[in-house]
């Protein structure tokens, strides 16, 4: 581990002396939020926290480039800095063959599974057919919050523990897990019909060996104004020696609405499987955390969800977001967080939450972003005297390219 450490000391070294080489941009995120349940001020809490993104940039002969990127993050409550190495990899460009290598963003097809920062190399080859992807990557060198790997109860734990640098590699890093991902993709497979698959496989190489592998298709069908979405995931858990089935579907209709400014409307069904009666059928599990709605920021297992949403520019520099998002248990045991917090408790439903956004770009180098919204239990059956949760939240991002 202490080669890990050192590893990270030797990448934040160089990216931080060698700032004439590159171009250079920075960025500075300002976050505040309010949450407020039953209205009630006197139990209302309020967090505040930024970052400072500086990134390089360079270009290495005709075919490659070079991009780093770093974050120095606080926090108000405890006061806590925290240092991390965000997206920083070297790209080469060769005809119809991409390679990267080093920290990069992944998702994949649908975009539940695996999203976030990985270390590795990532092949594109693009050809008349269809494009093929292949990439292999390991998580623990990412800082823990970010990476959001909760595949076990453990690592759930795990993940709420505050950075401590008396105890550093141990609050700090992620937990260790290897991925590897092989995609196929065409955007016109059959007239408009586009397709996209991958084959990802996890590998725990820490204590408690919990190994998955995902299988995901997404079919998009756009008709005139209308788009159709499809998309499937079947897992294959393997844990304590025993191998069980989970899945996952989601399926969005979108409706581009016929104005000068871009807006659309979404219908939307996104499906994560809990434990069947007989427990052949497990909780669909995830690698990263993919929080779902703007409030309860649910971990995607075990729940269904029914959303309808409006995204659309009101004016050259505004733009806005409304959803309204109905949350539904698939079991009674895998969600037990708001508003269900006694697992006695019997009902599916949860409640629903509608929350707005508001995306000011005040000018090329300020954007502020403010939300806010309510999750009402009272409409569901899981616990509907549990308090509203009205949330607010606010972002301001100065940036200088």
């Amino acid at each position: 581990m202490k080669k890990k450490l050192l590893l990270l000391a030797v990448i934040f070294y160089l990216s931080a002396f060698s700032l004439y080489a590159f171009d250079f941009g920075l960025v500075f995120s300002q976050d505040a939020g309010l949450d407020v349940p039953g209205f009630d001020f006197e139990k209302s809490s309020f967090d505040i926290s930024g970052a400072l993104l500086p990134r390089f940039t360079e270009l290495l002969g005709d075919t490659g480039s070079l991009y780093i990127s770093a974050a120095i993050s606080y926090k108000a409550d405890p006061f806590t800095i925290i240092p991390e190495l965000m997206r920083t990899d070297v790209n080469f460009n060769l005809k119809n063959v991409n390679l990267n290598i080093g920290r990069m963003f992944y998702s994949d097809p649908l975009g539940i599974t695996a999203n976030g920062l990985f270390d590795g190399a990532l092949v594109s080859i693009i050809t008349r057919n269809g494009n093929i992807r292949a990439g292999a990557w390991y998580t623990g060198l990412l800082y823990r919050e970010r990476a959001a790997i909760t595949m076990t109860t453990n690592e759930l734990k795990s993940s709420n523990v505050k950075v401590d640098y008396e105890d550093f590699v141990n609050t700090y890093f992620a937990p260790p897990r290897v991925l590897a991902a092989f995609e196929y993709d065409h955007p016109s497979l059959v007239g408009s019909l586009g397709l996209k698959t991958s084959i990802l496989t996890q590998f725990d190489v820490g204590d408690e060996k919990l190994n998955s592998q995902y299988l995901t298709a997404v079919l998009s069908i756009p008709v005139k104004s209308l788009v159709f979405d499809l998309g499937g995931c079947l897992e294959l858990i393997e844990y304590n020696d025993e191998t069980t089935p989970a899945f996952a579907a989601d399926i969005g209709l979108t409706y581009m609405l016929p104005t000068k400014l871009e807006k659309h409307i979404k219908l939307s069904w996104r499906y994560s499987s809990g434990v069947s009666e007989d427990k052949t059928i497990g909780a669909f599990l995830p690698i990263t955390t993919v929080s779902q709605g703007e409030i309860v920021e649910a971990k995607f297992s075990g729940l269904s969800l029914l959303a309808l949403d409006f995204t659309g520019r009101l004016a050259k520099s505004l733009s806005a977001n409304m959803a309204f998002t109905y949350f539904i248990r698939n079991d009674l045991g895998t969600y037990r967080y708001y508003p269900v917090t006694d697992g006695t408790k019997e009902g599916f439903f949860l409640g629903g939450e509608v929350f707005g956004r508001l995306v000011w770009t005040i000018s090329s180098g300020i954007r502020l972003n403010f939300g806010t919204g309510v999750f009402v239990p009272a409409l569901g059956d899981a616990e509907p005297d549990a308090d509203i949760l009205w949330r607010t939240k606010l972002n301001l991002v100065f940036s200088i390219y």
